[in-house]
């Protein structure tokens, strides 16, 4: 059951709680989000600070920024091209990510070191679809508002003729709470999957309140002949015993486009 959730929309300048209802597939019920939101990032500066920009619209909401981030030959995981859905006039509906036949998904700076570091979850993301239900999990750089360069980018090939995307975000979960942690998570729209600076939007989740649930995040206008989504690792995994060893999860996607 698509659940319906609350996400950050995040500009350069504060974070607005927004309340988004869908419908669709997936596992879990229900959440609510808070509407006080601590930790969330709300300045800037360089190098390795990408802005969480956007004049994307999730569900009314803008800001404004841009950033910087993994170059395109960083280590990345083997994509997959498939695609699923039809053309302009019937619209294009897709998944990606870990262990998914459709979309493509690549990860960048990826590193192993046990916990400490980068590793795959086995079960616990969206089954079916294409995917089997594998997710990362991806180590937070320490900090609210500092990126480390961990990275994951989801993409998927429109063609011409779309204009919009609704963009759902599948938070898994595993039975370990440390596995899916973003307090929040922050995500950007990229123009191109290949240039991390080319931000127009920006969002978090709160993977914490919803896991086992796909969450809608809204829709965004598409730029050119794909659509893209990229993770960043700012985060903080310590504070607590909560907090000690905590992940991003880097799990699965979907689009609907018109």
């Amino acid at each position: 059951m698509l659940a319906t959730a609350a996400v950050l929309a995040l500009g350069c300048v504060g974070a607005t709680v927004v309340a988004v209802a869908g419908s669709g597939g997936g596992s879990g019920g229900s959440a609510v989000e808070d509407t006080e939101v601590a930790g969330v990032p709300t300045g800037f500066g360089p190098p390795q600070l990408p802005g969480l920009g956007g004049t994307g619209e999730p569900s009314g909401s803008e800001g404004e920024g841009e950033g910087e981030g993994p170059s395109p030959d960083d280590d990345a995981t083997a994509p997959s091209d498939t695609t699923t859905g039809s053309g302009p006039d019937g619209g294009y509906t897709a998944w990606a990510g870990p262990g998914c036949a459709s979309g493509e998904y690549r990860e960048h700076g990826r590193f192993e070191n046990g916990d400490a570091a980068w590793y795959t979850v086995t079960s616990g993301g969206h089954q079916g679809d294409t995917c089997d239900g594998r997710f990362s999990a991806v180590p937070m750089s320490g900090s609210p508002d500092h990126d480390r360069g961990s990275t994951a980018v989801w993409s998927w090939k429109l063609g011409k003729g779309y204009a919009t995307c609704a963009l759902a975000v599948y938070v898994p979960d595993s039975g370990r709470d440390r596995d899916t942690a973003g307090r929040p998570t922050v995500y950007r729209v990229l123009t191109d999957p290949a240039d991390t600076t080319s931000v127009y939007a920006a969002f978090g989740v709160r993977q914490t309140a919803h896991r086992g649930s796909l969450v809608s995040v809204g829709s965004y206008r598409v730029e050119g002949e794909s659509f893209s989504v990229q993770l960043l690792d700012r985060g903080r995994d310590w504070g607590g015993a909560e907090r000690y060893g905590a992940h991003h999860a880097a799990a699965q996607m979907k689009v609907d486009c018109a």
